[in-house]
């Protein structure tokens, strides 16, 4: 029995090992060549990628067209599955290789319109930039005719080959970026359901603009919708998990620039640190282009051609999102047939269209009919309980339209191309003209030393209402009067301070800002920013690269503030909360090390201070407005700046009047018991407490995500430092965005330009680039950049790409 139990474990060992090796022949084959030669169909010239530090290529070419179309073969040759799953979640067209999993996906995503939207801007775009397209679509597809049998793992594991790729599939990856950077659907629906719990006057106050400032007094004006809430079932149908993970929720940014008149030498800096959800792998891909008329180098967003976030010869650019208000929600009146809407002047009819979705392993694709009114397409099919965002589920009146700035076909890549070939200033604003369904603060650095800021995005023009908050469909007045001219969009060049800075917050002045929106992200970053600037004095780019590892958070201190001014009051009401306080918080510097214990018990602090506030009013509720937290300023900072808020007194204790002692009282002691729960031994660190996991499309699948994702991996930061680790207040162990590139540029002299992804280059699973610049950005550490080709002494290889001559 020995004998045969060891006989079948050296067996067992050896099935393992060669399993374990042919799974790692199958993922090595498929990874790129970085030298040689290749002949690829389509190419019209020799083209030469130099490989320097990370697998970064230098791609020169004798045509625009040949470097696109080498662009387009190398990011495939990486970022092959990352570009699919992209285009496929965008598109609506997971269903087709996932099965029946994948449905509410898709159906949301074309009920949203995006691959309608990327269909329409490439009919709109000249022939040049169609041509541009093309080009690098063909790259793609010799990728895949090339890859034919050394596919990566991904392919292997889920069973299908990547379709040919279409110009149109790189537009929709752009319609998905700007989908994600637009946050005004979640905010209108959650206000709906609160405004049904609560009433209008009372949920407004759940919704302030910034601090200091209550939403607008249009706000005041829209009709109760209480009457006319209906019921969700109690028992919805039970969401079938995706297959596949969504990519790329939406997150924030950092860019700050100053000009030559307020740097060490007299020259402009710019630093960007663009903030998304952790993936595997990273979403930015590091590549430089040359060609006659163009020469950039920078961030690629793979499927989409040219350079998203970099510089040329003249100026670097970088972005952060403005948060305008693209998004209306309308409640809508049917009539008996569901076929016509209520509109002052009578009854409208619905429109509808149809898409068919191929279902995999179903005969016939599924239709889906999509119906819109003049106030946008009808939504409440696809917001229900099964819906990939995790949007509120909310029922008022007949029906909810969602109205968006599509009907103005984009024109990105057209924009990509201005500000890629951008040689002043004034051009690179300009340029933000074709970027019309996402707004962006574009913040610009000339080698002159000059500097500029351009919000980008087509803006309605609003009638009646402020389109902050859901309004009636068949109330005259309130639907869009048509769009407002690029020219009114905010923008500056060479301010009188000599810097700009951005971080989410609001940056266009009161009277103004309604124009843009009446929703901003809280101030704390951009605050903290300016901190470190005037401490600096006249900094130098290594002075702005270490203060995008800055871990003090001005929100912190905001909250220790109202802390210690309950204190006294906290002492009498109970001493133990009061010693926690003084011992574990009122010390502390408001900053987020690794190692911080403060720190941990903050990150806990949210949700228990969120349930201490509005726990009793808002119930099953409270997670509506817990999911908030990170898109925009909140009703809890502003009741802890100011100290006012109807929602102190508890309504389940009507024989007593609560304050702000009893809710730091609550807070401070759930807070620290939960962290006792979850790290009942060892030190109680931040790091411990929560971390970043990069997760692969995978990673809905137990195994398979261990296999493919990348971590956790405990890091300090927090949701308001300016090296931000954002965790939502629902989820205080994850975190949920991170910045996902930090790059400084120093136009002077562009060799001097440095930065970092959180992984590597390539998806492929054994690649020695998959993770290999992980430690220098978790250290905040960073490489140069190419210019003119890789660093002197760091060239990897070079391959040439030919011509394929079919005889």
């Amino acid at each position: 029995m020995r004998r045969w139990l060891l006989s079948a474990l050296i067996v067992l060992v050896l099935l393992a090992t060669a399993a374990a090796g042919t799974l790692l022949w199958l993922g090595k084959r498929a990874e790129p060549r970085y030298d040689g030669a290749l002949a690829l169909s389509g190419l019209e010239a020799p083209v030469t990628l130099t490989f320097g530090t990370h697998a970064v290529p230098t791609i020169e070419a004798a045509s625009v067209e040949d470097a696109l179309f080498a662009q387009g073969y190398m990011v495939a040759a990486e970022r092959m599955w990352q570009m699919d799953m992209l285009r496929r979640l965008a598109g609506g067209r997971l269903a087709e290789v996932f099965g029946a999993g994948a449905l509410p996906a898709d159906r949301f995503y074309r009920t949203m319109g995006l691959p309608l939207a990327a269909r329409q801007a490439y009919a709109a775009l000249e022939p040049e930039y169609q041509r541009l397209l093309r080009r690098y679509a063909a790259g793609v597809n010799a990728y895949i005719a090339q890859a034919a049998g050394r596919l990566p793992l991904e392919y292997l594991v889920a069973g299908f080959e990547p379709a040919p790729w279409r110009p149109e599939d790189s537009l929709v990856i752009g319609e998905y970026m700007a989908w994600i950077n637009s946050v005004n659907l979640r905010e209108e629906l959650s206000f709906l359901k609160l405004a049904v719990r609560l009433g209008n006057a009372k949920a407004l106050e759940l919704f302030p603009v910034d601090v200091g400032v209550a939403a607008p007094e249009t706000a005041y004006d829209l009709p109760s919708y209480r009457p006319l809430a209906r019921a969700v079932p109690d028992t919805p149908v039970i969401a079938q998990a995706l297959p596949v993970a969504p990519m790329l929720q939406g997150g924030a940014s950092n860019v700050w620039a100053v000009n030559g008149g307020h740097t060490g030498d007299g020259t402009a800096l710019l630093a960007n640190d663009p903030h998304l959800e952790p993936s595997m792998p990273a979403i930015w891909y590091e590549l430089e282009l040359i060609a006659p008329g163009l020469h950039v180098a920078g961030l690629a967003l793979p499927g989409v051609p040219l350079v998203l976030l970099g510089h040329n010869e003249h100026l670097a650019w970088g972005m952060t999102t403005v948060t305008a208000d693209t998004q209306d929600i309308f409640v809508e009146e049917l009539d008996a047939s569901g076929q016509a809407v209520q509109r002052p002047n009578g009854w409208k009819r619905v429109q509808v269209r149809s898409e068919s979705i191929p279902v995999k392993d179903r005969a016939a694709p599924e239709t889906l009919r999509i119906r819109s009114t003049s106030h946008g397409v009808l939504i409440d099919g696809v917001i229900g309980p099964n819906n990939p965002e995790g949007l509120p589920t909310v029922r008022v009146a007949d029906a909810l339209a969602l109205r968006r700035n599509l009907e103005v076909p984009e024109r990105a890549l057209a924009g990509l191309w201005r500000l890629n070939t951008a040689t002043t200033v004034d051009e690179a604003r300009a340029a933000g003209a074709d970027l019309r369904h996402v707004s962006q603060n574009l913040v610009i650095a000339h080698r002159n030393g000059d500097i500029g800021w351009q919000v980008t995005g087509t803006l309605p023009e609003r009638g009646r209402g402020s389109g902050m908050l859901p309004m009636p469909g068949w109330e005259a007045g309130y639907g869009w009067q048509g769009w407002q001219p690029f020219t009114a969009n905010p923008g500056a060049t060479n301010p009188a301070d000599g810097r700009l800075v951005n971080a989410n917050n609001r940056s266009v002045p009161l009277p103004q800002a309604g124009d843009v929106g009446h929703s901003w992200l809280p101030p704390y970053r951009a605050e903290r920013i300016h901190e470190l600037l005037n401490a600096a004095d006249s900094p130098d780019a290594a002075e702005l690269a270490d203060m995008q590892a800055d871990r003090e958070s001005i929100r912190a201190r905001v909250f220790m503030a109202s802390l210690r001014r309950a204190l006294p009051a906290l002492k009498a009401l109970d001493p133990k909360a009061a010693r926690i306080a003084e011992k574990d918080l009122l010390h502390w510097r408001a900053n987020f090390p690794p190692d911080s214990h403060a720190g941990a018990l903050f990150g806990l602090l949210l949700p228990a201070l969120y349930q201490a506030l509005y726990g009793d009013e808002l119930g099953e509720d409270l997670r509506v407005l817990m999911q908030l937290d990170t898109n925009t300023y909140g009703p809890l900072d502003e009741a802890l700046r100011s100290g006012r808020s109807a929602f102190w007194d508890d309504v389940e204790t009507p024989q007593v009047q609560e304050g702000p002692a009893e809710v730091w009282r609550e807070a401070v002691l759930s807070a620290r018991a939960r962290l006792d729960e979850l790290l009942p031994t060892g030190p109680q660190r931040l790091d411990r407490l929560r971390g970043v996991t990069f997760r692969h499309a995978f990673s809905a699948q137990p195994w398979l995500g261990r296999l493919f994702s990348v971590g956790p991996l405990g890091i300090g930061g927090d949701n308001a430092t300016v090296n931000v680790a954002n965790a939502s207040v629902l989820a205080p162990q994850r975190i949920g965005y991170i910045p996902s590139v930090r790059v400084v540029y120093t136009p002077a002299d562009w060799s001097g330009t440095r930065g970092s992804l959180p992984l590597g280059q390539s998806g492929h699973r054994f690649s020695r680039y998959r993770t290999d610049q992980l430690d220098d950005w978790l250290g905040v550490a960073t490489h140069a950049w190419p210019w003119n080709g890789p660093q002197p002494g760091t060239e990897l290889g070079t391959l040439r790409l030919l011509p394929q001559r079919l005889d």
